[in-house]
């Protein structure tokens, strides 16, 4: 992936420790990792729909000048982040017996991600509308994920 991918932590201490228990009692990690990576990227497709970040935060809303452009290319108003469907479509995941990675290979995914100062032809402030990472739902789903996967 050399796109943007992420490297997250759980946040809460106590979930952090039951988690870690339950991932060293496994012998398989690579089949539990993938199976977390599944769930993550369903919760990418959930925020690509709902245009909010893994934390429930709305992205903001498009440009009047991306409005105006999409409109004289004969466009009607689009979903944020969604024009092609083709940084969606690439969200993908790399699981091994030791992590999982989600993300993308599209080199203007962390652009999208993290938002900047495009140098392209538009030349033009992007702003950040996160669409990977982990939220609340998503730790105690992992939490749940390896306790199902453990018996």
């Amino acid at each position: 992936m050399s796109g943007i991918s992420y490297k997250t932590t759980v946040n809460d201490a106590d979930m952090r420790a039951e988690l870690t228990t339950l991932i060293d009692r496994m012998e398989n990690k690579q089949g539990f990792y993938k199976n977390v990576g599944e769930h993550l990227l369903n919760s990418v497709g959930d925020n690509f729909d709902n245009e909010e970040s893994p934390d429930g935060e709305k992205w903001a809303p498009l440009s009047p000048v991306t409005v105006a452009r999409r409109e004289a290319q004969g466009h009607g108003p689009t979903p944020i982040l969604r024009f092609s469907g083709a940084l969606r479509g690439s969200i993908n995941l790399e699981a091994s017996a030791d992590d999982v990675r989600v993300g993308t290979a599209k080199v203007y995914g962390a652009m999208m991600h993290f938002g900047g100062e495009s140098k392209g032809y538009m030349k033009a402030t992007i702003l950040a509308r996160p669409y990977l990472g982990m939220g609340a739902d998503d730790e105690q789903e992992i939490a749940a994920i390896a306790a199902e996967w453990l018996r």
